[in-house]
């Protein structure tokens, strides 16, 4: 249990706390000087042009309008409200940033990635287009100017409370309430865009709070989006090397890994049993929730196994420096796992047009039923005899082959 904690927690920090720490750390210890300084004034344009550029490259769209965003806020604070009038009009800017940025981030940590120049991509850069033109209406016109300075002064809870923050309440209540949401989110499915924009928003809230319009509140923004850059790295990495289905690795990493596994090892190839007339007779979506269920079982195999998605309805463990017949213990304990695990069919309706445009609803299929899902398992060891990667699969293959053809739901070990 505490290493899972530990884990959970190093998922959580890692990178993003990291790089924020860091970050701090270099710039509150002491003002840098001379050559210091002038990288620490580049590294903001550094930081936004590298990670939109990646972020384009890559095609993640939630992360490029992140860091759009995001070095949209900095500059703004940065070269706008200096050059502009008043202090009211410099509070006016400054709240707004800080009542819109953690809209923006919550929002893209629910939007699906739809690409940059497509019509979703558009729209969004449309959006965008609309907040800046609505803090222009407000700069530039009286009657808003008040409207909008009461409503984001506005007092939720008494100002004692909010003094330590030079944020007003209502975007103070913005920040806490997004970065719960975010968090809570991130526990749930820590994948490196909610990650990044979590890490994003915390740097965003320091930067604010740091002044908003100077070099140290700009360097924690460019921090920000530095984390978010790392996270589009990540993003690409785990699309070559995991499963997006089942978030298994993928048959790339287990290629990986036979190079780096050593001399002595088994491979463990596993197959769902009956998996085409399953799909043909309840559904893909069901048949995707068996490969979902089944790789959950997977990550939990004992003996030291590391599960891999191979591909179709196969998946793949390797055992380090263990024989088969070491690792079969494992595999039938995981074997009995997936038999003994009660999978519901979930409720379908199907909709039918009649003539007219009226919908007919038709009888729901399968409610509530519950089916028997198993696995067939072969496996074959590598006890230094030189064999490569290949042949040991090919001998688990064979074995595979041998338990489907003894009744399935079994597992074989390759002679």
């Amino acid at each position: 249990m505490g290493a899972k904690v530990l884990r959970a927690v190093y998922r959580l920090i890692v990178p993003g706390g990291l790089v924020l720490l860091v970050s701090a750390l270099a710039m509150e210890s002491h003002m840098p000087q001379g050559v210091a300084a002038s990288f620490w004034h580049y590294y903001p344009y550094i930081i936004f042009g590298v990670g939109l550029l990646l972020s384009a490259l890559f095609n993640c769209s939630r992360l490029f309008f992140a860091l759009l965003v995001v070095a949209m806020a900095d500059r703004a604070l940065l070269w706008l409200v200096p050059r502009l009038g008043t202090e009211g009009i410099h509070r006016i800017i400054f709240d707004a940033i800080a009542l819109l940025l953690p809209l923006n981030l919550l929002a893209f940590s629910f939007m699906r990635d739809r690409g940059i120049v497509s019509p979703p991509g558009r729209r969004r850069v449309a959006f965008i287009a609309a907040q800046v033109v609505f803090v222009g209406l407000i700069v530039l016109v009286q009657p808003l100017q008040v409207r909008a300075a009461g409503l984001m002064h506005g007092e939720i809870i008494p100002k004692g409370y909010s003094e330590w923050s030079r944020l007003s309440q209502p975007a103070l209540f913005v920040f806490v309430l997004a970065g719960i949401v975010m968090l809570v989110y991130l526990l749930d499915r820590r994948r490196p865009v909610e990650s990044g924009l979590f890490w994003a928003l915390v740097t965003a809230f320091i930067a604010l709070n740091a002044g908003g319009a100077s070099h140290l509140s700009s360097v924690y923004f460019a921090s920000g989006g530095l984390i978010l850059g790392i996270a589009v790295l990540e993003t690409s990495y785990t699309m070559a090397f995991h499963d997006e289905l089942t978030q298994l690795p993928s048959r790339r990493a287990l290629n990986q890994a036979l190079l780096k596994v050593g001399d002595a090892y088994t491979v463990a190839m596993i197959d769902v049993d009956h998996f085409k007339q399953f799909n043909d007779t309840y559904g893909h979506e069901t048949g995707d929730q068996v490969l979902r269920m089944i790789a959950s079982r997977l990550e939990g195999v004992t003996g030291g196994g590391k599960a891999f998605r191979y591909g179709g309805e196969e998946f793949a463990v390797i055992f380090a420096n263990k024989s088969s017949d070491e690792a079969y213990s494992s595999l039938e304990t995981l074997r009995k796992k997936i038999e003994s695990t009660p999978f519901k069919i979930r409720d379908v309706e199907r909709r039918e047009r009649r003539k007219g445009g009226k919908k007919k609803r038709a009888p729901r299929m399968h409610a509530k039923k519950r089916v028997r899902v198993t696995v067939s398992i072969g496996a074959a060891s590598c006890d230094g005899d030189g064999r490569v990667a290949d042949d040991v699969i090919q001998s688990a293959d064979k074995a595979l082959y041998r338990a489907k053809s003894s009744g399935r739901n079994c597992t074989v070990v390759s002679g």
